[in-house]
């Protein structure tokens, strides 16, 4: 069966290492395209099949040639099944359904800045529409699937929750490599190392984290701050800490290909998304043995249990709180307790392989229904 993935952008994010992992696992069965709608591709260094074709479409000026140049995209293609994934690929929905593709699945992980608060208007009357020309929808989230369902009145059996998932034999803890990377950062055994990893956009919240890493008092306490990932927001961060004397104390490594050694350097994962869904991300801290500490914002509630394997705090609570938090694990016994505990969540509930039996079985599902 020919699949051809629609994707807004392949760049290294969490998003992309799932749909990596899935068409890793199942080139052999399958013949895989991924359409790229931008000029981001970094995540084809994921890619361990030479089989599976990564296509750059050339985007036009113009809108209206753009849905030209996508739509014979798709009529080229040659797709038994198209998968298109978030917003910035709904357009291959209608434009699929034109190009004469029978069986259409939309992928929901979550979305951008602009929506981390509340949905747009216009979007919603778009995705009202679009969602009813897919075949199916996968969700990765709890509440992407009660969105869908009491917002966007569709029904239950067109809608998949597929949770994301990791390889924990990969992301395990790992003390002398931890040493060697700390050694080579700069960072002392004494220090408490706060990490970051994803991308420096908005939806990160990254002001807020800055807030609550110059509110912990770094200098006399002990902090330290390990920033992995890059964008739009890195060169106003950077100038931000060293308006406010904090550049000394945190480290800005940029977007990494393998962030498995940084991770193994950190103390304690901190996450201050406006907006996430099932960030991969956090899952890989917690295989490494980090606790974590999250704002309570989409799956989090699901896969981190506050006081637990880290700690889950409002949104819109004081940056205080948040603080008072991170003094907390400043005792090197109590980070362990966590991260011990947060490794067995995730060894226990969000492997990979289970994410890569969904996908394999829903293949062939629609394998069967296209032989019929």
């Amino acid at each position: 069966m020919r699949i051809v993935h629609v994707v807004p952008s392949f760049g290294l994010g969490g998003m992309e290492k799932i749909i990596c992992a899935v068409l890793n696992s199942t080139a052999k069965t399958h013949d895989h395209v991924v359409l790229v709608l931008d000029d981001r591709t970094h995540a084809a260094a994921w890619i361990r099949n030479s089989s599976i074709q990564i296509i750059k479409l050339t985007r036009p000026a113009s809108r209206s040639l753009f849905f030209v140049s996508l739509y014979s995209a798709l009529r080229r293609s040659q797709a038994d099944v198209l998968f298109t994934y978030n917003w910035g690929a709904t357009d291959g929905i209608w434009l699929g359904r034109l190009a004469g593709i029978r069986k259409i699945i939309h992928n929901e992980h979550g979305f951008s800045a602009e929506e981390a608060r509340k949905t747009l208007w216009v979007r919603d009357w778009i995705r009202f529409f679009v969602y009813r020309l897919s075949s199916e929808i996968i969700v990765v989230s709890h509440e992407l699937q009660e969105l869908l369902s009491e917002r966007f009145l569709v029904r239950q059996k067109r809608i998949r929750r597929i949770p994301n998932g990791i390889d924990v034999n990969y992301y395990f803890p790992d003390e002398k490599e931890r040493q060697r990377v700390r050694k080579y950062l700069g960072f002392s055994d004494t220090e408490c190392v706060i990490g970051f990893s994803g991308r420096l956009d908005p939806v990160k919240n990254l002001d807020l984290l800055f807030e609550i890493f110059r509110c912990s008092n770094p200098h006399k306490m002990g902090f330290r701050l390990l920033i992995i990932g890059d964008g739009p927001e890195r060169p106003r961060f950077e100038a931000r800490c060293e308006l406010e004397g904090l550049l000394r104390y945190v480290k800005f490594v940029g977007q990494q290909t393998d962030v498995l050694p940084y991770l193994r350097a950190m103390d304690v994962f901190l996450l201050t998304s406006l907006c996430e869904q099932m960030p991969v991300t956090i899952l890989e801290a917690m295989s490494v043995g980090l606790p974590v500490v999250s704002t309570n914002v989409g799956e989090l509630r699901h896969i981190v249990d506050d006081g637990i394997e880290g700690f889950i705090r409002d949104l819109d609570g004081s940056v205080d709180n948040f603080v008072e938090t991170l003094k907390s694990l400043l005792c090197a016994s109590k980070r362990r307790k966590l991260g011990i505990a947060a490794r067995q969540k995730v060894v226990e509930q969000f492997q990979i392989g289970a994410t890569i039996q969904e996908y394999a079985e829903l293949m062939e599902e629609y394998t069967d229904s296209l032989a019929r």
